[in-house]
């Protein structure tokens, strides 16, 4: 199907139902927050509708013309690594047959998995400080069948980082990155998702030679529906963010109802 067009859904904090968090949030603000009921909603509603969970190693391979995929395909990414990802978000996908792709900040999940909290700079909630999962958190998710993504060690805007440092300093972030996650997981990432969308071409030129797939991310309000379809490159792909901004008749609109 040369037209089709394949829904990429990343949430960021998922939280539990009646959670401070939760209460008289500004809906015309980046508020990067979801609760479960919402998640839970959006999740049935893809499975009453037909919709199929696919990896983001599969769309890349579809991108590139290796395999094929199901009509109505769509992916979920989580990213950051916030510990409710684990808590909130995995039973909720576990329990609806669903798997996704979460893209850890390596030197926050580090740091929580040595009893520290970390701080960071988020374009959607500011500066916060929030529970990162561990390292065993994240073994959890590959242990669910979750496919582990790239997003930086320090969750830098990456095209600041190169404005500042240049080459060495983007360089620097992923090394960083790799060398947790090779340490804890085995494994390199083959995913990297833009912290904040914050890019340019010569970052491209640098992550596209470490990674499979590079996800952009853009921000504003109202929300423009960014799709990945068969022209799109798997170095540009694109996604929709999801939070308390999209009321649940916005969120169907993304699937042709």
């Amino acid at each position: 199907m040369t037209d089709q067009r394949v829904p990429i859904l990343v949430y960021h904090h998922v939280y539990p139902q009646d959670a401070p968090e939760l209460t008289d949030v500004d809906a015309t603000q980046g508020a990067g927050i979801i609760g479960r009921p919402e998640l839970l909603r959006q999740m049935q509603y893809l499975v009453d509708h037909g919709w199929q969970v696919v990896t983001s190693t599969r769309i890349v391979d579809w991108l590139n013309g290796t395999t094929s995929l199901p009509r109505q395909a769509v992916v979920l990414h989580f990213d950051n690594g916030w510990l409710d990802t684990v808590t909130v978000a995995l039973p909720v996908l576990r329990d609806l047959g669903m798997t996704a792709t979460c893209f850890p900040i390596t030197g926050a999940v580090e740091e929580a998995s040595c009893g520290r909290g970390t701080t960071v700079r988020t374009l959607t909630e500011g500066t916060i400080r929030k529970p990162f999962m561990t390292w065993d958190g994240v073994q959890d998710l590959l242990d669910e069948g979750w496919e582990i993504g790239a997003h930086t060690h320090t969750h830098c805007k990456v095209a600041e980082q190169h404005a500042d440092e240049g080459d060495d300093g983007v360089i620097q972030e992923v090394q960083e990155s790799h060398a947790l996650f090779e340490k804890h997981l085995g494994l390199v990432p083959a995913h990297f998702a833009y912290p904040s969308g914050s890019r340019n071409d010569r970052t491209d030129a640098l992550l596209s030679s470490r990674y499979r797939s590079l996800r952009r991310w853009h921000v504003s309000f109202p929300i423009v529906w960014q799709v990945t379809d068969r022209a799109t490159s798997p170095m540009a792909l694109e996604c929709q963010n999801i939070d308390v901004r999209v009321p649940f008749d916005a969120f169907r609109e993304i699937f042709g109802e």
